[in-house]
């Protein structure tokens, strides 16, 4: 769609600082500055639809009013899944095989989410030798370390036992794929989407980043082929039974269980094991980055956690299901990701077929849209003060319902992985919500409940809270900021 095009449209155009500005200067405005276009279109057209220019195409913003409706298209109609290959340009990243089968994202929500109090205490176990592994032992005194490095093989290490199983989960050549195809494949998709279109096919074999990611690709075909071909023979002759054997609850088994046709083959089951790393890496590991930097830029919060976990593993039920009763630890998990999400757009879908919603709003078929999420939940109407970092906001909210007659059951409504919340969207709303945001919120509580009993924490010397790197819609941190860390005398997690 040409400039011309784009201002005849019935959508206004945000972000054009002149009337014919050219496309690619429109692009480089949104890789630099998204958040502040939308914003911007947010501010002016709140209850109606807007357009910014992004690479080749445009994205058409919808108001808020239109999330309830637009979260209950069906995929046919809207397809999330082609809206995620679109902005992670799949066919020179490898995400394109999602767009194939929707079978990993039914076992997520199906069978892993299920059971995730069956592989709780696994995940424990395997916690205690991790810390030991990957933290300096600090005797007490100050040590730098790179939190990155260490929630980056936190989250590869834990978030493997339900995606590969115990067969790989520290299998060193898994774990260095898992983490450096994330790494890569989002270096290729930063590159190429400052570039036209018409460029990536040349220019995208010029990227080493590109090439690392088709290696670690072909790296996880030779590794896992073996054990998927073992498993798929095991499905056939009926001996494979992973709901009633918990060393197999982990969705590499569910797939060559589940798998029918095309989707039974090795390679695309060891394809998607890559793909469901990289997602659930990339959410766990940015979140307890930003927490740490959060509550250490604001300590009076640390006490008040810590006294909640010590209340909960003191309490009549024990250290049973805990996550759960964390609200606090839930409500700064909240504010973390309000003020630092992974993307300041959501709720993405590319339109397979024409539809004109209820209030007649026409989107044409191949029309991808989005919801301005980062823009709505620090709208001050739905959030007060959204520049003041107010790690507690949730948890008085809580509280606060608690007092109402026949609210004494909603505490769902304010836990991290909350997904009907209309101002609250990063993990999505309603049935198409991120479907692993329970196991997700489930490490990521695990990792921040042991790491802030056991260590104290501090910017170092002369430094504040690292800044958070934008780049096209996502938000990113530096992989190398250092920090200092301090065991916590006499101070040891139930774990």
């Amino acid at each position: 769609m040409c400039h011309k095009e784009i201002l005849r449209g019935k959508h206004p155009l945000v972000g054009s600082p002149l009337f014919l500005t050219p496309r690619f200067i429109l692009n480089l405005i949104f890789a630099s500055r998204a958040s502040k276009v939308v914003n911007q279109g947010y501010q002016k057209f709140r209850t109606r639809a807007f357009q910014v220019v992004r690479g080749e195409g445009n994205l058409i913003v919808l108001p808020n009013s239109l999330v309830e409706e637009l979260a209950t298209l069906p995929s046919t109609v809207a397809s999330p899944h082609g809206a995620l290959e679109h902005d992670l340009l799949g066919s020179y990243t490898g995400l394109d095989v999602i767009l194939e089968s929707r079978l990993h994202h039914s076992i997520v929500q199906r069978r892993l989410t299920p059971r995730l109090g069956l592989i709780t205490p696994r995940l424990e176990k395997e916690l205690i030798p991790l810390f030991e592994e990957l933290l300096p032992p600090s005797k007490g005194e100050w040590i730098e370390f790179q939190p990155y490095q260490v929630f980056c093989q936190l989250a590869a290490r834990l978030t493997a036992h339900a995606i590969v199983g115990p067969a790989f989960c520290n299998d060193p050549v898994w774990l260095d794929i898992a983490i450096n195809y994330t790494e890569n494949l989002f270096k290729t998709i930063v590159v190429l989407r400052l570039l036209p279109s018409w460029t990536h096919s040349v220019v995208s074999r010029l990227l080493p980043s590109y090439w690392k990611c088709q290696g670690y690709i072909r790296s996880s075909k030779v590794l896992l082929g073996p054990k998927i071909r073992e498993l798929l023979g095991r499905s056939e002759d009926g001996s494979l039974a992973p709901d009633s054997n918990e060393d197999e609850f982990n969705v590499l088994t569910w797939l060559a269980f589940l798998a029918k046709g095309s989707e039974r083959k090795p390679d695309n089951i060891a394809h998607t094991e890559v793909l469901l790393s990289l997602a659930s890496i990339h959410t766990t590991l940015l979140r307890m980055l930003n927490v740490l930097y959060d509550l250490t830029a604001h300590p009076e919060l640390l006490e008040e956690l810590r006294v909640e976990i010590y209340q909960v593993a003191s309490s009549p039920e024990g250290w049973n299901k805990p996550y759960d009763r964390l609200y606090k630890l839930d409500s700064v998990l909240r504010e973390s990701q309000r003020m630092s999400p992974p993307s300041t757009i959501g709720i993405k879908r590319l339109f397979k077929t024409p539809y004109t919603f209820q209030n007649g709003l026409h989107i044409p078929k191949g029309t991808y849209v989005c919801m301005p999420v980062y823009a709505i939940e620090n709208d001050p109407e739905h959030t007060p003060n959204p520049d003041l970092y107010d790690g507690l906001r949730s948890y008085r909210a809580y509280m606060q319902s608690q007092s109402t007659p026949g609210n004494s059951n909603n505490s769902k409504e304010f836990q991290f992985s909350y997904a009907n919340d209309p101002n609250v969207l990063n993990f999505g709303y309603g049935k198409y919500a991120c479907p692993g945001r329970f196991f997700a919120s489930l490490i990521i509580k695990m990792v921040l409940a042991k790491l802030l009993v056991e260590y104290d924490f501090q910017f170092l010397p002369g430094t504040g809270r690292p800044a958070n790197l934008e780049v096209h819609e996502f938000l990113f941190s530096w992989p190398w900021n250092k920090m200092l860390l301090r065991r916590r005398e006499g101070s040891t997690f139930s774990f």
